[in-house]
């Protein structure tokens, strides 16, 4: 279960850069307990934080071989999305499709809970812990 900051909530049609840095700052947060809770081992996966630009949030990606996870904000957005898409290695941002990840669900425990478990089999985790 994680702890949503209210800024990820807010109307973002009107934010300004310290809203866009405090967006970077919880969504790195919240992309590194995902990767403890995954128990992902430091060269197995990375964070990339990308900055604001003019008509485009920031964007902060936790990537994995297999799975990008991605915490996304634009100013034409009501709420800032999370989503994540399967990859073909480190190499390929695109991926599949989007799979949006309702901000609601991290909140409980088992929504979060089944968030991990869909990231795990999505990244084929599962088969190498065993």
């Amino acid at each position: 279960m994680l702890k949503v900051p209210k800024v990820f909530y807010a109307d973002r049609r009107s934010a300004g850069a310290a809203a866009d840095a405090a967006i970077t700052h919880h969504a790195t947060q919240m992309l590194r307990r995902v990767a403890r809770d995954l128990r992902l081992r430091s060269g197995e996966h990375e964070i990339v934080a990308e900055p604001a630009r003019r008509n485009r949030g920031c964007r902060v990606t936790l990537h994995t071989p297999a799975v990008m996870l991605e915490v996304a904000d634009t100013p034409t957005r009501q709420k800032v999305a999370v989503s994540f898409r399967t990859r073909r290695g480190r190499s390929d941002l695109s991926g599949g499709g989007d799979n949006a990840v309702a901000l609601e669900q991290l909140t409980s425990r088992d929504g979060y809970d089944a968030l991990l478990t869909g990231l795990r089999l999505a990244a084929g985790l599962d088969r190498e812990r065993r």
